[in-house]
């Protein structure tokens, strides 16, 4: 009987000790993965002081919006002209007050481009009801200026709105296929851009369409010391691109040395 006890009591003893590694590793995963966590923050961009944890704070979206609201949403947010004073929250450079007509966009029309548009987040505290705003962001290239507008879809009105200047998020594809008409229409750079287009494909390039593209806002920081940097100094307080250019068949375009400056309307080479 003292044999089984013992053996009643290892035993014991083994899954006291296999539950204690059990937690150890779920604890040193836990520790492994707050490291990443605060890496990718610190890799990104510290918080604002003071500021919330995020996660605390802010629940989940309310369900993606439909094409249907987002083409909504961006024309409320294009349509605004005039909005009610606002206080900035934080991370604002200044609420967008009184008149905002004459914005334009990336081909030159009436309306500030589009950039993104999207649910904003939401309280935990807030009502679990359907939430009916959207957030967007648009680019006023009559100002330069970054702007962000919340909508609210039932009463179809610009609720709250900021304007941020030297903030470039990532172009659109509608920015895209505005630089390659910039450049298109450049009596040095477009004759080269038809030229590698009608060598790979045997065809005329008579469009951006034409073309698969992506690109990525440039900051004229970038060019330091490189030959023509002085081209490109505006960029950052100018919406510029740089485009990385494929045909359908998948064969690259050099662009890499092209900056185009929607802001101006004009493309530069540089250095890089």
């Amino acid at each position: 009987m003292r044999d089984n006890a013992t053996d009643k009591g290892a035993a014991d003893t083994r899954r006291r000790r296999h539950r204690r590694w059990r937690i150890s590793a779920a604890l040193g995963l836990s520790a492994v993965l707050a490291g990443g966590g605060i890496a990718a923050l610190e890799a990104g961009g510290s918080p604002a002081p003071d500021a919330p944890e995020p996660a605390a704070v802010v629940a989940a979206h309310s369900g993606r919006l439909t094409p249907k609201e987002s083409r909504e949403a961006a024309r409320i947010a294009r349509a605004a002209a005039t909005r009610p004073d606002t206080t900035p929250t934080a991370g604002d450079q200044g609420a967008e007050k009184g008149k905002t007509g004459g914005e334009r966009n990336a081909a030159g029309g009436a309306g500030a481009e589009p950039l993104d548009i999207r649910r904003p987040p939401r309280d935990k505290s807030a009502s679990p009801a359907p939430d009916s705003r959207a957030e967007v962001q648009l680019y006023d290239y009559a100002s330069d200026t970054l702007i962000t507008r919340l909508v609210d879809l039932r009463s179809k009105k610009v609720v709250h709105a900021t304007r941020q200047h030297g903030v470039q998020p990532p172009p659109t594809l509608a920015e895209a296929r505005a630089a390659v008409r910039i450049v298109l229409a450049d009596r040095r750079l477009g004759p080269g851009m038809r030229d590698a287009y009608a060598s790979a494909t045997g065809k005329r390039l008579t469009s951006p369409s034409q073309l698969r593209l992506q690109s990525m806002a440039f900051i004229g920081s970038r060019a330091k010391g490189v030959d023509g940097a002085r081209k490109v100094s505006q960029c950052g307080e100018h919406r510029c691109v740089q485009l990385f250019v494929r045909v359908p068949d998948g064969k690259w375009i050099d662009t890499s040395r092209i900056v185009i400056d929607l802001s101006a309307g004009r493309a530069a080479v540089i250095g890089l």
